[in-house]
């Protein structure tokens, strides 16, 4: 534990620039608005991300370069009319349930407070070091893709992919990138720390600001979401560390604070009560609705589908009754309004059906991970890994969260406001299982999230938290109501002591219940919260075993910082090329492992032929195609199912004693120049 507080002591500045980075300037556009001090700041992530998309096209019609200064200047403009436009609109009372007193919000302040521990001690533990790079196929990219927007200086989504900007321009969501490649230092210590902020802040403060807009009647379940919600897997372990997917994480984490908006807004037009809510608010709460859509879409825009999903529960439970109403009473204007609105929903399936980029994604072909009832254990007890990789073990499953989960479902049958949460649950369960497999006809309805069970979880997470926190509330409360009638009927001769205050006995039980659920599940599995979070960066004591060996980032960022500004390095890039430009800015030939080849007839000679530089004057033609004037050398081995002797011969037996001049060795691994195509 020591070591962990002198390393997170070391990082704390780059966690504080990250902090303010996601959460400033949302910040300062929300506050003016009045929308409540724990509401703004779960809504603030959102808010800035879409700041940054602007400002990012601001930036590059201007000519200028994404960095601190420049976004700093394209958010002031922002907050200073927010400022202004905070003197006539604002909000009359904050966005969260009247019940909320002083109470209460040290309560739900606690509950994020230690859930956020809970999880960043776990994060932490697991990546060791935070200026380890990541070793996952997701990360490789992402890493390099921040170190080009600090060096192009251009951070829109049609200025990352592909990398070098060679090619046509593609969108690639980059709300995350134009966040982290702010920071300054180490890129992959800036995208390691990212988790802490997306998993540890961001997650467990929308999550308490969802519970208080989906359960208002219940302030225990605000204080228990983000407690119980530390208790997964699923988000942030799985998706954000052992998959590396940074950008569709942080889309995720946005989710919980863009849905309670969007419950709430529902409610304000379709309560009894919504001729007293002046309608300059509800205008303003659908302004911000559109604002935090707009950051989900600059993350990336699985996001709109995520809230889409758990949102239509929640309208179906407002509109049917109004429907059913209305059918009674005036059926010709009724049937009209539903006839209007699904010709608008048929037209915007259609537009989304047509579009070339969604077709792609829906198609996207994925093997079957499992299989009821398998699938099913995996949504409902939520599990570290596939029963098909490994064979689960008693500890692997998280029965008591995942009992009250069910019993929440349960529970929520009679409580009206969590009818609708219960159904959003059940709907992520079932999109889980679907993209589990195994194929059939509805499969492509997860699509949306590539047919990825890991994508989808978190929102099981979501949705769970919120029904378990809800049961421990619920039975709790009936069991101290019982305890407190029971002893009401006990004769007391000879004392005057009163029973305690129904509040703190119930937030005593409550306290006993949660600390009970903690201890009795192994801390919330931490040793399997922590192997998943470790996943990839553990590296291995002999060169070649992975794409990064014990030593190698060391060595590669020794060897980097020898070679000229305009070097290239050229190699392998599953076994440790893929970083000369993450870790030191010197370019690369292949710049990440998907398709690395793709387009270039160059890369794709070298691949194989490569050795045969001496001999062959096709090599030399394409090493001067390419650009390279290094070559990485390391011994074979196998990453993310690469065999490097098999799928890049090239760059293997190369005989070196002619055509190039060795620049650093150490540890079985040798970058040399290449002297052979002067």
């Amino acid at each position: 534990m020591l070591d962990l507080l002198i390393g997170l002591a070391s990082s704390a500045p780059t966690v504080l620039f990250l902090t303010a980075a996601f959460f400033l300037p949302g910040l300062l556009v929300l506050l003016p608005f009045k929308p409540g001090f724990l509401a703004a700041i779960g809504l603030s992530p959102a808010v800035t991300l879409l700041m940054y998309l602007a400002g990012s096209f601001a930036a590059a019609a201007a000519g200028l370069p994404w960095n601190g200064a420049t976004a700093a200047l394209a958010a002031l403009p922002l907050v200073l009319g927010a400022w202004l436009a905070g003197r006539r609109f604002a909000f009359g009372k904050p966005l969260w349930p009247e019940n909320l007193g002083r109470p209460a919000a040290l309560a739900v302040a606690a509950g994020v407070a230690i859930g956020s521990a809970v999880t960043c001690v776990a994060i932490l533990r697991g990546m060791g070091d935070p200026a380890t790079a990541s070793q996952g196929w997701d990360p490789i990219f992402h890493l390099n893709a921040l170190r080009w927007i600090q060096e192009s200086g251009k951070a829109t989504p049609w200025s990352i992919a592909p990398i070098f900007g060679a090619g046509p321009a593609t969108y690639y969501p980059a709300g995350w990138h134009s966040a982290v490649a702010l920071i300054p230092g180490s890129v992959p210590e800036a995208a390691n720390l990212s988790s802490i902020v997306i998993g540890g802040l961001i997650w467990p403060a929308g999550l308490a600001f969802l519970a208080t807009a989906v359960l208002p009647r219940h302030p225990a379940a605000w204080a228990l979401t983000p407690l119980i919600a530390a208790s997964f897997v699923s988000f942030p372990f799985s998706q954000l560390l052992r998959s590396g997917q940074w950008p569709n994480g942080l889309a995720t984490a946005l989710v919980p604070a863009t849905l309670a908006v969007a419950v709430l807004l529902l409610r304000r037009l379709t309560s009894a009560a919504r001729a007293e809510t002046p309608r300059r608010e509800s205008i303003l709460l659908a302004a911000i609705l559109l604002a935090l859509l707009g950051g989900c879409t600059a993350a990336h825009p699985s996001a709109l589908f995520a809230t889409a999903v758990a949102l239509l529960p929640f309208v179906a439970a407002r509109f049917l009754p109004m429907l059913v109403r209305g059918v009674r009473r005036r059926p010709v204007p009724t049937l009209g309004a539903v006839l209007a609105a699904a010709v608008l929903a048929a037209a915007a399936w259609s537009v989304l059906a047509n579009s070339r980029l969604l077709a792609g994604v829906m198609a996207y072909r994925r093997a079957v991970r499992a299989v009821v009832p398998d699938s099913l254990k995996l949504a409902f007890f939520d599990l570290p890994r596939f029963p098909a990789l490994s064979p689960p073990a008693p500890d692997d499953f998280n029965v008591a969260v995942g009992v009250l989960v069910i019993a929440g479902a349960v529970l929520a049958i009679g409580v009206r406001e969590a009818r609708p949460l219960a159904l959003a649950w059940l709907a992520f369960v079932g999109l889980y299982v679907l993209a589990a497999g195994p194929e059939n006809g509805l499969r492509w309805l997860t699509g949306v999230w590539y047919k990825d069970t890991q994508r989808i979880a978190p929102f099981i997470a979501m949705t769970g938290s919120l029904l378990a926190a809800l049961a421990v509330a619920v039975v709790t409360g009936a069991v101290v109501r019982a305890a407190l009638r029971l002893s009401a009927r006990v004769p007391r001769a000879g004392t005057a002591v009163r029973w305690p205050v129904p509040a703190i006995l119930f937030t005593v039980a409550v306290a006993a219940v949660t600390g009970a659920l903690y201890a009795g599940s192994g801390n919330y599995r931490s040793v399997e919260r922590v192997a998943v979070a470790a996943q990839n960066y553990v590296v291995s004591s002999k060169p070649g075993a992975g794409v990064l060996s014990s030593g190698e980032q060391a060595f590669v960022e020794r060897a980097g910082a020898m070679l000229p500004a305009d070097a290239v390095v050229i190699g392998d890039p599953f076994n440790g090329e893929t970083y000369f430009y993450a870790l030191t800015g010197r370019h690369v030939v292949y710049t990440q492992l998907g398709a690395p080849t793709a387009g270039s007839a160059a890369k794709e000679l070298l691949r194989t032929g490569f050795k045969r530089l001496a001999t062959d004057p096709r090599i030399c033609e394409a090493v001067r195609t390419v650009g390279a004037t290094h070559f990485y050398e390391d011994a074979p081995g196998a990453s993310h199912g690469s065999t490097s002797l098999g799928r890049w011969p090239g760059f293997y037996n190369v005989p070196t004693e002619q055509g190039f001049e060795k620049v650093a060795s150490a540890g079985g691994r040798t970058l040399y120049r290449i002297t052979a195509c002067r």
